[in-house]
C-alpha cells in the first residue's frame, strides 16, 4: 500500500515537471498546447527498474511526424533526471489527438 501511494504521488509530481518545466519543448516539438499525461509508473521486477507509460496529446498530428518518440524519450530523461530520480526507467508510450 505505501509502495502504491509513493508512486502515486511521483507520477502526479512528474506529469506536473514535465508539463510546467518543459512547455515550450512540449510546444516546440509536439505543437501548440499539447500535454502529456503520465498514466502510471510502477515498478519492474524484470527490469529491476520502473516503467512509466505516458500519452502525447498532441493538438497538431503532422508537427509530430519527425519528433515523436525521440523528442519524448528526451523530454521524459531530463525531467526524470530534473526530478533527482536514479532509478533506472523504461518507457512505454503512446500518441493521441488533445
Amino acid at each position: 500500500m505505501f509502495l502504491d501511494l509513493y508512486l502515486l504521488s511521483m507520477r502526479l509530481t512528474f506529469e506536473y515537471c514535465l508539463n510546467h518545466l518543459y512547455r515550450k519543448e512540449i510546444n516546440s516539438l509536439f505543437g501548440e498546447g499539447s500535454l502529456i499525461e503520465v498514466n502510471y509508473i510502477k515498478y519492474s521486477t524484470n527490469n529491476k527498474g520502473l516503467i512509466i507509460d505516458c500519452k502525447l496529446l498532441t493538438t497538431d498530428p503532422q508537427e509530430c511526424i519527425e519528433t515523436y518518440p525521440v523528442g519524448l524519450d528526451l523530454l521524459v530523461s531530463e525531467s526524470w533526471k530534473w526530478m533527482g530520480c536514479n532509478e533506472k526507467i523504461a518507457l512505454t508510450h503512446s500518441i493521441d489527438l488533445k
